[in-house]
């Protein structure tokens, strides 16, 4: 395997393991990856790609794609379980707000028979 087939290769290797931090949630890896893998990605490319390698880069530029879509979906799937999250917290403090109003002691109209 020639060097320029080891870089791809981890590459490769690298969209897994972000694919794989997105799916256990971490972001904060996952975003600190994203740098590094668009350096990577660009120091490959800096030059053109031989002609024994395009069919392999081809490949392998397929399946990162297919890679970025996985991590693309599992953060939209975040994004949402977050916004329902908040939207949850918000309904549950209308209710409180709610609750407190109805709970609390009308105010009387009436005047006492008693002056104390």
């Amino acid at each position: 395997m020639s060097n320029r087939s080891d870089e791809l290769h981890e590459l490769l290797s690298f969209h897994g393991l972000m694919l794989h931090w997105a799916k256990l949630g971490k972001w904060v890896d996952v975003a600190a990856a994203e740098k590094v893998r668009q350096e990577r990605l660009q120091n490959f490319f800096r030059e053109p790609v031989e002609k024994e390698y395009v069919e392999e880069v081809r490949s392998a530029l397929e399946s990162m794609l297919g890679i970025n879509d996985r991590i693309i979906a599992l953060v939209k799937k975040s994004r949402g379980g977050v916004s329902k999250d908040i939207g949850s917290i918000q309904k549950g403090r209308r209710a409180l707000a709610a609750y407190g109003q109805n709970t609390e002691p009308a105010p009387s109209t009436e005047k006492s028979a008693h002056s104390w």
